[in-house]
């Protein structure tokens, strides 16, 4: 893949650490290199072709690197704008999303953690549906769709079967959401935070995972 262009670039020794976008000011721009900017970044994620998706948490909105000229868009929500919709592109809201993960499919699973919601986004189509949770609605309840409970979501991860795993930061738990009726367990913790390992495990605000090649 072609180098990106870069807004600055420092070098210390053998090592080059560089901006992609942006110039260390909180704001919200799309645009090139230093011209564009963010406001809090808390996720990130590159597909195969070299896309990079981020999760820009204060402007409530998923922005969009393209591969080639390093061009930053905004994929689905409306910068500075939050709120909660199901629809695509300009029109969908969310509120201060966080973790990101691909799917199988090339989806984008987010983690919605204000609106306590699982959100999907087709990144073709700029296209958002919710996944679990219920706008609006915070606590815990394992089950399907809008009738699953989180309590400030913050990271998520996909198997390679296409189970998205969930950290449920102020539950205390790694939930799994498997299966075409997306139906939600919990994989491990208890609402009592603690640090324990084993079976009874125990998490004290959990806030993010990935998986090891083994799943």
């Amino acid at each position: 893949m072609a180098r990106l262009p870069i807004a600055s670039e420092r070098r210390d020794d053998d090592d080059v650490i560089s901006t992609l976008a942006g110039n260390g000011q909180a704001g919200f721009a799309d645009g090139f290199c230093a011209a564009v900017r963010f406001n809090q970044l808390m996720g990130v994620v590159v597909d195969a072709q070299g896309a990079i998706f981020v999760a820009n948490n204060v402007n409530h909105c998923v922005r969009l690197v393209a591969p080639g000229d390093g061009a930053v868009t905004t994929l689905v929500g409306v910068g500075g704008e939050k709120g909660f919709a199901d629809r695509q592109r300009a029109t969908a809201r969310f509120n201060e999303p966080c973790g990101l993960a691909l799917d199988v499919d090339g989806n984008l699973i987010v983690a919605d953690v204000v609106n306590n919601c699982i959100r999907q986004v087709t990144t073709a189509e700029g296209r958002v549906t919710t996944v679990a949770g219920h706008a609006g609605h915070r606590g815990f309840a394992d089950g399907k769709g809008a009738a699953t409970r989180f309590n400030s979501p913050h990271g998520v991860a996909v198997h390679s079967n296409n189970n998205i795993l969930v950290v449920d930061t102020d539950n205390h738990r790694i939930q799994m959401i498997a299966g075409a009726n997306a139906r939600m367990t919990t994989v491990s913790g208890s609402s009592n935070a603690g640090s324990i390992d084993g079976t009874s495990a125990r998490f004290n605000a959990p806030m993010s995972l990935t998986l090891d090649e083994g799943g």
